[in-house]
Order: structure tokens, then sequence, then C-alpha cells
């Protein structure tokens, strides 16, 4: 075996590891996971089956790409951007629901301010 190929299969089996205990603790959802599983799979047979990276390099040039590297930093940033704007949309829901609930305890503290001073001189 290569250096690579045995840095890659260890890696890989960390990552597929630790994205198990994750989803143990329910700390990523099922779409998540399988992305995840799917990818550290992937990169676990690249570094023990041979044969599955020469599958990738057909498959990425039957794609109209040179070389696998190609494929990779291509999916990598497609990734990336959907990444991207999912987290721009979850932050925007967030800070939707976080304006409301500011909103919510300010219209409570107001409520309670002008209610309690009239209570107060009208028991004095």
């Amino acid at each position: 075996m290569e250096p690579y190929e045995i840095v890659a299969t260890t890696f890989g089996a960390v990552m597929l590891l630790l994205t198990i205990r994750e989803l143990i603790r329910r700390k990523k959802g099922l779409l998540q996971y399988s992305f995840w599983i799917a990818l550290w799979i992937a990169l676990i047979l690249m570094g023990t089956v041979p044969q599955f990276y020469y599958t990738l390099l057909f498959v990425t040039q039957a794609l109209g790409m040179y070389t696998p590297i190609h494929f990779v930093t291509t999916f990598s940033v497609l990734v990336l951007f959907g990444a991207a704007y999912y987290l721009g949309k979850r932050i925007a829901e967030l800070d939707d629901k976080l304006s409301a609930v500011v909103q919510h305890i300010a219209l409570q503290t107001a409520n309670t301010r002008t209610v309690g001073p009239k209570k107060e001189r009208e028991g004095a």
C-alpha cells in the first residue's frame, strides 16, 4: 500500500467513526449523515480498493474531465456553494426568530413597567 492510500484509509475510517458517533448523539440529521457516510466510505474505498479509483477515473473522463481531481474539485465547490446557501438561509431564519423573541420580551417588560407603577400609586 502506498503512503497516501494508508493516510486516506485511516482518515476516512476515523471520520466515519466520528460521523457515526454524531448520529448516535443525534447531532446530525439523516440527510447529513447519509452524505457524510457516503463521502467517508468513498474515501476508504479509494485507499483500499484500487479498482474503485479506476472506476472513478472512467466516470470523470466520461463526464469530460481529465482527472479525478477535476471531478473532486468541481464537486467540492458545488457542495460548498450549497452549504453556504443553506447556512445563509438558516442564519436568516434564526435572526428572524431571535428578533421575534426580543420583541416579545420587550413587550412583556414594557407592559410590566407600565402596570407596575400604577399599582404602587393606587396602594399608597
